[in-house]
């Protein structure tokens, strides 16, 4: 990859990025398995992420290109949010970003635990990164990748 990869720690100012991100990357799947797009609800949740510094912004050079949230608990580290926005997937950025966030796990000696709707072929990404199903609802797949 040609630019700097940077995730820095998001601010207020970012809510709308976020939320726009949540909202490419993610409303087809909410629509295919609920019916449904609940944006004051995503809106709130963005900004309230953002504002507290739980989210982080994915930045390739200077530009904003996706966000990333991992909740770091004493039992595992649970990825909530990994998303790209649709013009910078598939080139190996969420991957990088993926691999950061296993690192980090691995070094505390935990597992990474995320979940993924049935809709979103992202299943098959975490898989090749060596996640498993360990258990599954009627919207969602849930994922575990145990430390090596």
């Amino acid at each position: 990859m040609g630019l700097e990869i940077v995730i820095r720690r998001a601010e207020e100012s970012d809510s709308e990025f976020a939320y726009q991100t949540v909202e490419r990357t993610m409303k087809g799947h909410a629509l295919a398995i609920w019916g449904k797009w609940l944006e004051a609800e995503a809106r709130t949740n963005t900004a309230s992420d953002a504002k507290s510094g739980r989210s982080q912004i994915i930045q390739l050079g200077s530009e904003r290109i996706g966000v990333l949230c991992v909740d770091r608990l004493a039992t595992h580290h649970q990825l909530d949010q990994l998303y790209i926005v649709p013009e910078h997937q598939r080139q190996g950025i969420g991957a990088h970003v993926l691999q950061l966030v296993l690192s980090e796990a691995q070094a505390a000696g935990l597992p990474v635990r995320l979940r993924v709707l049935r809709s979103n072929p992202a299943r098959s990404f975490y898989e090749r990164h060596g996640f498993c199903v360990f258990s599954e609802s009627p919207e969602r797949f849930f994922m575990e990748r145990v430390p090596v």
